[in-house]
């Protein structure tokens, strides 16, 4: 517990191994986050993926969703108008969980059931 916390500084002796190899402003900082670029890879390198999730013909033939609204959101964001990247990502999280769970269902352990 010593080793732990000592003097009322927490993590003590990871501290004072990262004191030899990293300035001390980092080690002391405050704890921060960090953000997922979704935006910049909805545009990039998931925006084959996220077309064929966000297909017309799919969304109309499902019916969960209205397509004109995210057509036009997916259509300013991959313009770079504006930033719709988390709304869009909620959109393609059902997709893909619909995919998963209705269009293939499983049984437990993730086997494909016989269609």
């Amino acid at each position: 517990w010593e080793m732990k916390v000592r003097d009322g500084v927490r993590k003590w002796i990871l501290r004072q191994v990262l004191y030899r190899h990293v300035p001390a402003h980092l080690v002391d900082g405050a704890k921060r986050g960090f953000a997922i670029p979704i935006g910049a890879w909805l545009r990039g390198p998931l925006r084959e993926w996220a077309d064929g999730l966000l297909d017309r013909d799919r969304i109309m033939e499902q019916g969960f969703f209205r397509y004109e609204p995210i057509a036009s959101k997916w259509t300013e964001h991959r313009r770079g108008a504006y930033d719709w990247s988390y709304p869009l990502w909620t959109i393609l999280m059902f997709h893909a969980w619909y995919d998963a769970q209705v269009e293939q269902p499983r049984q437990p352990g993730g086997v494909l059931l016989p269609a």
